[in-house]
């Protein structure tokens, strides 16, 4: 029996010979940044450094035997780890990075894409705002409360979902299903035991540009959602964000609203004395911007998020304010950002609250 399966699946894999239609194109793309921050916590605190990130991008695309369009891919990333970290924790880190990044296999018929794979189907994640560079990604290093990666977080999950571009309205909809949240995938021959999984989410949402006819309209609108996976959770875990801009050629203003409710009960249960569920966190994020293209080459920015936190004892807002550059130089561009916040961790009744100040010089070139 052992040696009729081994012929047999070298029967399959003769069946796999690639396709003269097919096009395989090696792409990347480098990012160097200089970083300086500081907050006034209890001793102060100022650092400087140099971060960077670099990404490797295997594609290929072409024609199934039935006539269907097909992409697959997958990407390489390599970020650099914060320092003291022990070098386990950088070697885990670094290959959880470089295993997770883009990975996918599309079949695509007209204005039809069935996807499997890990963060690839579309997201909110850029928003509706125009900023230059994302804030609240940016932030995130610094310790902000806010993510860009709100709810069940199903995009960067590993899973299955459809996308649906409609000309006419000028929007793409999609859903996107993870059958075990926050899972980035497993042996592709092993399941992982049943003990260490948690539920499935699902996530729905809609990017246009143009929308509905309206040259210079960007809408956004995203919901993903994952059931509680113990009794003493406060309730499931939900993600909902929502933008709207436009372009005036020159100018462009937009806003986005991010909401994220019990994000921080989905691995572990939260309890008073009593053993009563506590209130989950609920973080409400609101996003604006307005920026103006001074030349083709050069552009700038003002960026606002505000968050409000409440529940598990959180109470608080935290405010960050930017501004933005960014500069055209063909091969290589260079966006620079001051950021000013006040209450970073929302550390309500802790003096001095996390104010202070957060610089980012930037240079990114693609090959």
């Amino acid at each position: 029996m052992k040696n009729k399966l081994l012929v047999t699946t070298a029967l399959v894999g003769s069946l796999l010979t690639g396709s003269s239609f097919a096009q395989t194109t090696v792409t990347g793309d480098l990012a160097l940044t200089y970083n300086a921050l500081n907050k006034k916590i209890a001793g102060g605190l100022s650092t400087r450094g140099i971060g960077r990130e670099s990404q490797l991008n295997i594609q290929n695309k072409g024609k199934l035997n039935n006539g269907m369009d097909y992409a697959a891919g997958f990407s390489l990333e390599f970020d650099g780890q914060a320092a003291g970290s022990s070098a386990i924790t950088i070697a885990t880190a670094a290959d959880q990075s470089v295993t997770n990044e883009n990975v996918y296999i599309d079949f695509i018929s007209g204005n039809t894409t069935l996807t499997f794979g890990i963060d690839h189907i579309q997201r909110g994640y850029a928003g509706a705002a125009p900023q230059i560079v994302n804030m609240t990604d940016q932030m995130a290093g610094a310790g902000s409360q806010t993510t860009f990666v709100i709810g069940a977080a199903t995009s960067e999950a590993a899973g299955f979902g459809i996308m649906q571009k409609i000309p006419q309205a000028g929007i793409t909809a999609s859903a996107f299903y993870a059958p075990r949240a926050k899972d980035t995938g497993v042996g592709d021959m092993n399941a992982v035991a049943a003990t260490l999984g948690s539920n499935s989410s699902y996530e729905v949402g809609i990017n246009g540009a143009d929308t509905f006819g309206v040259k210079g309209l960007t809408v956004v609108a995203f919901y993903n959602s994952m059931a509680k996976s113990s009794s003493n959770f406060s309730g499931d875990v939900v993600g909902k964000q929502y933008g709207v801009g436009y372009n005036f050629g020159t100018f462009a203003v937009g806003f986005d609203k991010l909401i994220e409710e019990n994000g921080n009960l989905a691995a572990a249960a939260v309890s008073n004395v009593m053993g009563e569920a506590t209130t989950g966190i609920k973080r409400d994020t609101r996003r604006i911007a307005l920026s103006a293209a001074v030349t083709p080459t050069f552009t700038v920015a003002l960026v606002e998020a505000k968050t409000e936190s409440s529940g598990n004892a959180l109470s608080g807002d935290e405010k960050v304010r930017g501004l933005q550059a960014g500069y055209n130089l063909g091969p290589v561009a260079i966006t620079a950002s001051h950021n000013k916040f006040t209450n970073l961790a929302v550390r309500t009744g802790v003096t001095p609250s996390d104010d202070g100040s957060l610089s980012v010089l930037r240079l990114t070139t693609k090959f």
